[in-house]
């Protein structure tokens, strides 16, 4: 009922305030018939694999799916944007602030709302400098998540959760301070967050430094780095021995990219949102097809480093180092669109944030590591007449995987089920699938290649809405379930390897 009342207030609201468009931006309503998995039914595979129903989420997408967004695709959902720019009393400074709040649909009906890096901008623009020229001072009172490192969604860092989930109760409020030329751009920021010292059971500050620059070499070619230091409170489980253990964490990521007829993007996870005109032309303008031949391709990488507990030495530290790269390539042709996406993280990659597996722990000495990887190719076709666009996408993933030499899934004394030493697939942050000790005799088991294929359509019905139908298939023998062997003891049991989905959804753009 709370959750109603400030929706129907923040409405009210917005009706008062003045706005340059609509209040509501980039509103999504998806209405979802989906089947995650036709081959399986209820209690049969882990995760569970209900029937065919209305809703999708997460479990209905593949790793190759949502590589520049935060979102699923299928959530119903809006920003709230209340939004005022004014010029200031002092010649060439302008001033803008936006309270943005997203709307999301739970599927029990229930709404959250939650900030949505609302900020308070300063904007000086120097005599003589272009439009788009100038010196901005951003502050993001609430939260700073859009304010991050990294390029492609997926693999960027330095928001909310890099000082851990300790932190969201105060928020993660930041600035940033930026210099735009015409071609070419640098910026420093930081952040803070309160999170408990379990040594002297009190919050204390944490801080995080941010710094980037880009440049345009030529009107094809971008070059653009950043790096940050974050410090992450101490190990609690050493700090409520009495030992202080700090966790700081540093990194750097670098892009280029090359493009021909078409301009550089950025995820909207990343934008400031405003509710002026051009939040159409960003979210809603149709895809065009000029005709002839433009592309982009674009490499990103990552290194960081953080000190997490050293496992086989009590109260001492190490640096754990993690990277990532990524290779983004799409190309249009008349109505053709082709597209490669590759993608390479480390294990302590993926676990950035938690941090560490077990969490602040590094991994104990001789564990055998395996990198994420993937490759995947896409094209589909336009056909304007029927204003419909069908498609294709395959990709292969060998996902990351670890093997202890020691049980670390147990503790210290770990059930029957967990003794040993036993690969364990990470499929995302905190996604495990445990393998069987052995395999068909063979020795130990290790995670293998999954393969996955998807036939996609979208038929653009108006403006505002669009039906869109994929097909999926993946073939995946890295899936596991526990069940109870001859002595009644639970084991992990690989599932059958096939899986075949469908997702359609109806969804309104607005």
């Amino acid at each position: 009922m709370k959750t109603l009342q400030k929706l129907a207030l923040t409405g009210l609201i917005s009706l008062s305030a003045p706005a340059w468009a609509s209040d509501f931006v980039d509103t999504r309503l998806s209405f979802v018939f989906a089947d995650d998995n036709v081959l399986a039914g209820s209690g049969e595979t882990t995760p569970n694999s209900p029937n065919a129903r209305f809703g999708a989420g997460n479990q209905n997408t593949q790793f190759y799916d949502n590589f520049n967004t935060r979102f699923s695709g299928f959530e119903s959902l809006s920003n709230i944007v209340l939004y005022k720019r004014a010029p200031a009393f002092f010649e060439g400074l302008t001033t803008e602030a936006a309270l943005t709040l997203l709307v999301l649909e739970r599927p029990s009906g229930q709404v959250a709302i939650q900030d949505n890096s609302s900020y308070i901008r300063l904007n000086y623009q120097p005599p003589g400098w272009g439009e788009k020229e100038g010196i901005s001072l951003v502050g993001f009172p609430v939260s700073a998540d859009r304010f991050r490192l990294g390029y492609a969604y997926r693999i960027s860092w330095g928001g909310s959760g890099v000082f851990t989930t300790r932190s969201a109760t105060n928020g993660v409020p930041g600035a940033k301070l930026q210099i735009t030329r015409d071609r070419w751009y640098a910026y420093v920021g930081g952040k803070t967050a309160l999170v408990q010292n379990e040594l002297i059971l009190e919050e204390e500050t944490l801080y995080g430094v941010m710094a980037g620059a880009g440049v345009d070499i030529l009107e094809t070619l971008r070059v653009e780095a950043g790096g940050g230091y974050f410090q992450k409170g101490l190990v609690p489980g050493l700090a409520t021995l009495g030992v202080e253990a700090p966790v700081n964490a540093a990194g750097v990521s670098a892009q280029v990219v090359y493009h021909v007829g078409v301009p550089v993007g950025t995820s909207v996870d990343f934008r400031l949102y405003k509710n002026d005109p051009e939040i159409y032309e960003r979210f809603f303008a149709p895809e065009k097809y000029p005709g002839g031949l433009s592309y982009s391709v674009s490499l990103e990488g990552s290194y960081l480093s953080q000190t997490l507990e050293k496992p086989d030495q009590f109260g001492a530290t190490e640096p754990q180092g993690a990277t990532a790269l990524a290779l983004q390539a799409r190309a249009k042709l008349g109505f053709l669109r082709l597209s490669l996406l590759g993608l390479y993280r480390s294990l302590s990659y993926i676990q950035f944030d938690v941090p560490g597996f077990p969490p602040f722990q590094d991994f104990p000495e001789g564990t055998e590591l395996n990198p994420e990887m993937f490759l995947a190719l896409g094209a589909d076709y336009h056909l304007p007449e029927l204003h419909f666009t069908p498609g294709f996408i395959f990709g292969i993933q060998r996902p990351a995987s670890f093997r202890s030499p020691t049980s670390v899934l147990g503790g210290n004394n770990p059930p029957p089920n967990l003794v040993g030493t036993r690969t364990v697939v990470v499929r995302d942050v905190n996604q495990l699938s445990i393998l069987p000790e052995t395999c068909g005799g063979s020795g130990a088991c290790g995670a293998e290649p999954i393969y996955s294929a998807k036939a996609t359509f979208r038929w653009d019905l108006s403006d505002s809405v669009a039906a869109v139908g994929e097909v999926y298939y993946t073939y995946d023998t890295n899936r596991t379930t526990f069940r109870d062997d001859i002595t009644g003891v639970a084991q992990p049991t690989f599932e059958k390897p096939h899986a075949l989905g469908f997702n359609t959804l109806l969804q309104a753009r607005f």
